[in-house]
Formats: structure tokens, sequence, C-alpha cells
């Protein structure tokens, strides 16, 4: 190859690189919540670096259970004051919340949604939907009924009624919940070799305990979402190794697209009940239902 040869190729890998969807710098981010949310956080620096993301920086806040809802963390006031100093810096570029059925409303992610635009009115706001805890009550297709039906009604319009708040703002889900439906079904079905047991070991189990904390993989495809989703990463062509024989990527890939175009294809509901107290209603129903069911 001549020189000019070389240097047209030289500029047509450049080109390349540099239209990739994930050839940026990272956030410099605030995450806040429990222990179905904080890990996928955790995991951002090693899943951004294997991306190709640069000067991804972070912060994360955790409270157990739901005093890691955003109400609850704005009610608390140590842990309010030390969001409150990351914001107060006013470089925040993305603010990720989560969920807990014990606050059903909209307050707890205005209050912080407000305060976070004060200090920078160019905040990216994150809102991560978890799974259903004590999954071993469900048998796997109630499992999944559940959680689909509470993201495609509840959470949608929950999504979409900040949206209408805010439409200024560019604030958007994070389903990492839907990664537990899919894995439960796949293990039901016996098409998930990496993982023997439902709860366990974390390194063979999707959950490692009776609430449902999440296992190892459930972590890496929780994160996976998280990438794809925050950083809008190919995540087909994410070239990192998780060490599975299931294709994780894939499976990410598939809910991140399908909750995309759940999310997309709805108004802000004439109902309020269609957004958070409906989700929680419907959570509360249904584990009395799967409870019963398995004590006769």
């Amino acid at each position: 190859m001549n020189v000019l040869n070389r240097l047209i190729a030289a500029s047509f890998f450049f080109v390349l690189v540099s239209s990739s969807a994930w050839a940026q710098s990272g956030y410099n981010s605030l995450f806040i919540g429990h222990s179905f949310f904080v890990p996928f956080a955790y995991g951002m620096p090693l899943y951004t670096a294997q991306a190709g993301i640069t000067d991804h920086t972070q912060t994360v806040v955790f409270s157990g259970g739901a005093s890691g809802a955003p109400q609850a963390l704005w009610e608390d006031a140590a842990h309010a004051a030390e969001i409150k100093a990351v914001l107060d810096v006013g470089d925040v570029e993305l603010f990720a919340m989560t969920y807990a059925g014990e606050y059903p409303t909209t307050e707890g992610y205005i209050n912080w949604i407000n305060y976070a635009l004060d200090k920078n009115p160019n905040t990216r706001i994150a809102v991560a939907m978890p799974w259903i805890d004590f999954p071993a009550i469900y048998n796997a297709t109630d499992y999944a009924n559940t959680l689909n039906l509470s993201h495609d009604v509840g959470w949608r319009n929950f999504i979409a009624e900040l949206s209408a708040l805010y439409p200024t703002t560019d604030i958007f889900s994070i389903p990492h919940g839907l990664a537990a439906v899919e894995l439960r079904l796949l293990f039901d079905a016996n098409n998930l070799p990496d993982i023997n047991f439902l709860t366990g070991d974390k390194s063979n189990s999707l959950f490692v305990d009776t609430k449902g904390h999440a296992g190892d993989m459930l972590k890496a495809l929780g994160r996976l979402i998280w990438l794809g989703v925050i950083y809008d990463v190919d995540l087909a062509n994410l070239d990192y190794d998780l060490g599975y024989t299931t294709d994780l990527k894939a499976i990410a890939q598939t809910i991140i697209d399908d909750a995309a175009a759940d999310i997309s294809d709805v108004s802000v509901p004439s109902i309020p009940l269609l957004g958070l107290p409906f989700l929680a209603a419907l959570l509360v129903v249904v584990r009395a239902i799967a409870v019963k069911a398995r004590i006769t």
C-alpha cells in the first residue's frame, strides 16, 4: 500500500471511529438509590472504559430499601445534605434516581429535579426501574407478566408525566428491572447455561437471597442496559467479553429497543392513577395473590 492509500485508509478509519455513537466524553454523574440500583452505578466506570468512553465520573449515594427512594432521601437530612453538596457545585450532567413502592408519588422526583436544574439547567435526568423483590414467591410467568405490565402501564406513564412537567429537560428511563424478567424466563425454560439456581451463590444464581438482590449475571446485564441507554452504545459491537455463554449483549439491546418503543408510544395520561400510584397498587395486589397461592 502506497503512502497516499495509507493516508486515505487512516482517514476513513478515523471517520468511522469518530462517528461511533459512543465515541464521546462521559458525563459527570450523580446516582442515588438503593441496593436494586447502586450495583449498576458502581459498574459504570468499568463498562464505560470498555466502551471507549472517556472522562466518565460519578458520585454514588446509597441508602437501603425504601430509604433509597427519592422522596426518602429528600426527607433524610444527612443524605439530602450529601446529595445537595454534589449538586451545588453546578457541574452534574447526569442525575439518576430509582423507585420504591413505599413512595408512590412524583413528589420526591420533582423536588430533586427542581433542585438539580436550579444548579445546572442542562442536567439530564434518568429514572431507573428496578425489578420486583422476593422473586421466589412468583412463578416465572407471573413474575414476567407483572413486571411487564408494571412497565408498560404504570412506569411509562410516570416517565411521560415527568417529561411533560419539564419539556425542555432530557428525562429518560433506564429499564434494568426488565433484565430480571428476561433472565428468569430463560432460566425457567432451561436456556440459561451459566446459571444453576434461582437463589444462591452470586456466581451461578440469578439472585443471592430471598429479597432478590442481584447475582453477577443480573448485574452484568443491568450494567449493559445502563451503558446502552445512557451513552447510546451499540451493544452488538461492544468489544467486551463478559465471560458468559449467554449473549447478554443481545438481550440487553432487545430490552433497550423494546422499552424505548413502549416509552415513546405514550402521551401524558388523562387519569393520574396510570402513573406511580397504579404501579405501587398493582405490585401490592399481585404480591398478595402470589403469597396466597404459595400458601394454598
